[in-house]
């Protein structure tokens, strides 16, 4: 996991350390705040798509609804093998501590919630050494990343969480995932339900 997650109390030779809520968890991290993600704040990052977004028609004697995404679903030549893979998350009940991020040159990543509550997605889009900017996505939001965006790992917020992943890569996997740590470390943190 590319960045650790609170979960447990902190401790310092057996005593619980308590961190005042208005505190960084970490002397000179930055705190950023996670806002409901919808497909208009994300545009420049990637896509959203969910039931009843965009074109949607009822089929099969009006028993199925069908709705088409616009999401781009793009890749290089040199990342020709679409990959389906499968994530099983924990939850992440407090601050999120992001020591480092990834990326994917070559192809758009998908993430589509199979079971899950709501999620977190925090991107960088100035790299590494900008700031990032954070989206709690809802239960049923798919994300698509565009290519080269760095992202941080998946994160889910409010009970475990499984995810299916689909992204292009290359015949040998050599540079289709980029990782690099974050200029200074960030805190970010959301709304509870």
């Amino acid at each position: 996991m590319s960045a650790r997650q609170r979960t447990q109390p902190l401790t310092f030779n057996g005593v619980k350390v308590q961190h005042p809520p208005s505190e960084p968890e970490f002397a000179g991290t930055a705190r950023y705040f996670a806002k409901p993600l919808t497909p208009e704040n994300f545009t420049n990052y990637g896509d959203v798509s969910r039931p009843n977004l965009g074109e949607s028609k009822l089929i099969r004697n009006g028993e199925v609804r069908l709705s088409k995404s616009a999401a781009a679903f793009s890749h290089l030549p040199e990342a020709p093998a679409a990959a389906l893979d499968f994530y099983e998350v924990q939850p992440t009940t407090n601050t999120l501590h992001a020591i480092s991020v990834e990326r994917h040159p070559r192809s758009t990543q998908m993430f589509c919630p199979m079971e899950a509550g709501r999620w977190l997605v925090v991107i960088w889009p100035n790299g590494p050494d900008g700031p990032p900017e954070a989206f709690v996505a809802a239960p049923d939001d798919v994300v698509t990343y565009k290519p080269g965006i760095w992202h941080h790992g998946i994160v889910a917020l409010d009970r475990p969480a499984k995810f299916a992943s689909i992204m292009w890569k290359s015949e040998t996997g050599l540079g289709d995932t980029e990782f690099a740590p974050l200029n200074s470390p960030v805190d970010i943190e959301w709304s509870q339900p």
